[in-house]
């Protein structure tokens, strides 16, 4: 544990590479799904009615809606406008 007892700078790399592990597995699975127009169609509905951040994040991964090729940045506000058209 870190020698400050307010500095919590240990926790957020914890969640920091939690974070990092679950978005890199949401990414390779999704990537491998192969989805036809009436499939994706579907997901793309789904999206737009779902409340859930997690299922919200694997839905905009799969749609296309979250770019897994742009940086981090980038994905956080592509991710942010799926949860906004979402709710």
């Amino acid at each position: 544990m870190a020698g400050n007892d307010a500095d919590m700078t240990h926790i957020d790399q914890k969640l920091f590479k939690l974070a990092a592990m679950v978005d890199t597995t949401i990414r390779f699975h999704c990537d491998g799904l192969e989805l036809d127009e009436m499939e994706e169609n579907y997901l793309n509905v789904w999206l737009k009615k779902e409340r859930d951040p997690l299922i919200v994040v694997i839905l905009a991964t799969l749609t296309g809606a979250r770019d897994p090729a742009a940086d981090v940045d980038d994905a956080g506000d592509a991710v942010g406008e799926a949860e906004a058209d979402a709710a």
